[in-house]
């Protein structure tokens, strides 16, 4: 019997299916539409599993959404319209959505498969987000899980606690509009950044500025007690801006061209402002909730948690035992918590554990229809592909990679990525510059072996877990300087991440290029800018070819695109 759990709507719609005896497959609507952080209702991802897993009212014990759809639509409805001359676009807006939205999920899966009603069921939004948190952690009750995002359900920051019985209970919520994720969003917009999508590119520019505005900002959010002063923004009332004029004052001109010299500091300047009140905002509310607690524990959800910066910085208070970020803490994540969600309703004493990174489709479920023959050229045999490869790495070749499973989150972890050799200056360059077009501003992320990590890097105990996904940063030590500068973001950090499997090939990979003198590799997503990262076959050799890379490892060899 299949559990399935479904996220969508907002942000990044996803599906996740599991029966706990072996059998997952996570999926992102994105992945087949080619539309970055696509929300619109997954039924491509639902009509791929129905079709690979014969999927019936029969077979399903439950499909579960990740939120309460009246609740969501009608608490943001609810704000709205105490003021509804000054929001009347955004309640125009909000109506219309009303039919097309969440309110009529069982319809839309219906119009797929005929699944009986009974069979339904709603978790709650930062319910799902804390229990894909669960998922990951051992001795669960040990932990006071807290969901911090934009908003959800009229949530904006909530802690859970579960006990040994699976009893949940939830001990704190901070209420919309008084968000830290969507100050975040709002001064991301300001500074010409997509919303939702780009709030990485803040926390990378945080770190060439000053917190000369740090001051102005608390005005307009109080750190102390979460809430926010809505004369700076608009996200409640306004369809295209999420500020107001008012912070314009404060701040001067937004949307100016951030390469030139002066307003690249100036909009440092805000950004490392805006970090910084994230970060103490962040560190108070961990205090809060660890107090209510009483656990030492933490697990954080919820797109706000994908701050690698704040979690770094965070490790260094002293305030918690452990801080572990699941490797999707964002909306896709939650159709994991869903799911998980579900067989907890089912078995009233069990949940999910999925410690995993890997839980997307295999590749020849994938890749059916399609011949790799017409489109790749096999240049090295099984025997000798990671040989082959690692010998291209150290002589300048940038090179991709599509095996084994799918990555949850939005990080490539080694299976979809693309690499170089961290200790040759010229393709991490080429990289970085050339084939990702990547802002000068952006941090690289470094990969290498659980063994190597303590000669190059630094980290705190408390925040190490996170290592295994890329969810915190660490501080560079002398070594590295020595060999790999250029992989060093302005303040000394690197986003890591450790290889433990040995039975991968990233880790044959990584263990055959340190016999050959180097032990890291550069590790970015395999993908164009703004596009998702690659799923099928067909959308590695687009890829291929439009950011030139000749090369590619697969699960049986390392290949070369065809031209055809």
């Amino acid at each position: 019997m299949y559990y399935i759990g479904i996220s969508a709507y907002y942000h990044e719609s996803s599906v996740f299916l599991t029966d706990n005896k072996g059998t997952n497959c996570f999926l992102k609507e994105e992945s087949f539409t080619r539309i970055k952080g696509d929300k619109n209702f997954p039924k491509k991802c639902l009509k791929f599993l129905i079709k690979n897993f014969d999927l019936k009212n029969e077979n399903i014990q439950f499909i579960s959404f990740y939120e309460k759809p009246f609740k969501s639509w009608w608490e943001i409805f609810y704000y709205s319209i105490k003021n509804p001359f000054k929001n009347k676009d955004f309640l125009i807006n909000h109506l219309k959505i009303f039919n097309s939205g969440s309110i009529f999920f069982y319809t839309d899966v219906n119009k797929l498969i005929n699944i009986s009603r009974n069979k339904f069921i709603y978790s709650s939004h930062h319910l799902s987000h804390c229990l894909y948190g669960l998922s990951v952690v051992k001795n669960f009750s040990e932990y006071v899980y807290v969901t911090c995002d934009g908003v959800g359900e009229g949530e904006t920051m909530s802690a859970y606690t579960i006990d040994t019985e699976y009893k949940i209970q939830k001990i704190w919520t901070n209420f919309y509009p008084n968000s830290i994720g969507l100050f975040y969003s709002a001064i991301t917009d300001f500074l010409g950044f997509e919303v939702n999508e780009e709030e990485f590119k803040v926390m990378s520019l945080s770190s060439f500025g000053k917190p000369k505005y740090k001051d102005e900002l608390k005005t307009i959010f109080n750190i102390n007690d979460f809430k926010i002063n809505m004369k700076y923004f608009e996200f409640h009332k306004n369809l295209n801006n999420s500020f107001s004029k008012k912070l314009c004052d404060m701040l001067g001109e937004p949307y100016l061209n951030i390469n030139v010299e002066d307003n690249f500091k100036k909009y440092a300047d805000i950004a490392c402002s805006t970090q910084l009140i994230l970060e103490e905002t962040m560190q108070n509310l961990l205090k809060k909730v660890i107090k209510l607690s009483g656990k030492t524990k933490v697990v954080l959800t919820g797109g706000v948690a994908l701050n690698c910066k704040m979690i770094h910085n965070l490790s260094k208070l002293d305030i918690f035992e452990e801080l572990v970020v699941p490797p999707s803490p964002g909306d896709s994540g939650s159709a994991i918590g869903a799911a998980n969600f579900a067989y907890l309703n089912k078995t009233k004493n069990q949940t999910l554990n999925l410690n995993t990174i890997f839980l997307g489709p295999k590749k020849k479920m994938i890749n059916k229809k399609i011949n790799k023959d017409n489109l790749f050229i096999k240049i090295s045999s099984s025997d000798t592909f990671i040989s082959d490869a690692t010998s291209k790495l150290i002589n300048g070749e940038i090179i991709a990679s599509y095996f084994g499973l799918t990555e949850v989150g939005p990080r490539s972890l080694g299976n979809t990525s693309i690499f170089c050799d961290a200790k040759n200056n010229e393709s991490v360059n080429n990289l970085n510059i050339k084939i990702k077009k990547r802002e000068h501003y952006q941090p690289l992320a470094p990969i290498l072996l659980e063994e190597d990590f303590e000669k190059y890097f630094s980290i705190n105990k408390n925040i190490q877990k996170n290592l295994e996904w890329m969810g915190a940063l660490c501080d560079a030590n002398h070594e590295l300087y020595k060999e790999y500068s250029s992989i060093i973001h302005i303040d000394g950090t690197c986003r890591t991440q450790i290889i433990k499997n040995k039975d991968t090939i990233t880790y044959k990979i990584l263990r055959e290029l340190k016999k050959k003198g180097s032990n890291i590799l550069v590790n970015t997503s395999f993908n164009i800018s703004k596009d998702p990262v690659v799923f099928d076959l067909f959308d590695v050799y687009v890829n291929m070819k439009r950011l030139n890379i000749k090369f590619i490892l697969m699960d049986d060899g390392l290949y070369q695109t065809k031209n055809i």
